[in-house]
């Protein structure tokens, strides 16, 4: 954890930073259980990190992951300029502390002070969409190995029961 311990040095002496009118960049916020910190399809310009406790992100009925402590959130619809892709929420009997950034901060004559964070953010982001893409490829390609031996497996199972009846086994 000492990339963030880092990161939170900068967060720290940037709290107190805020818009011309007077909005905090940088805000602490503890969220209760089942309470929801993104909405899916909002366009906003926020970036989070789960400080403490625990978030969940669901799309379509579904939960996709849980997020645990010490994790950057929401960063996709800074980096591409869209609406949020999924809900993330506090799971039933958690609680979740977060940082809130403001994107708007790097718009501002404090650039410089987050450049290295959002450096870190854009870089991890498009380093994670290849790794995914990597997966995907990967569990593909091993899925239809699978298959394929699979069908083999079938052959030589028939071959073999024919075997044995030929010889009266």
């Amino acid at each position: 954890m000492e990339v963030f311990s880092e990161d939170e040095e900068i967060l720290k002496g940037l709290s107190q930073l805020a818009d011309p009118d007077n909005n905090a960049y940088i805000r602490y916020k503890t969220f209760e259980s089942e309470e929801i910190i993104i909405h899916q399809g909002d366009i906003e310009n926020t970036v989070f990190w789960l400080l403490k406790g625990e978030a969940r992100v669901c799309s379509g009925g579904k939960i996709l992951t849980h997020i645990k402590p010490v994790t950057c959130f929401g960063e996709q619809t800074v980096v591409d300029v869209q609406g949020r892709t999924a809900t993330v929420d506090v799971p039933e009997d958690k609680d979740a502390e977060v940082v809130e950034i403001d994107w708007g901060i790097t718009e501002q004559d404090h650039e410089l002070l987050l450049k290295n964070t959002a450096d870190k953010l854009k870089t991890n982001y498009i380093v994670s969409a290849r790794m995914w893409k990597g997966a995907r490829e990967l569990y593909s390609s091993c899925k239809k190995r699978s298959e394929g031996l699979e069908t083999e497996n079938k052959k030589l199972r028939s071959m073999n029961i024919a075997l044995k009846k030929k010889l009266g086994l």
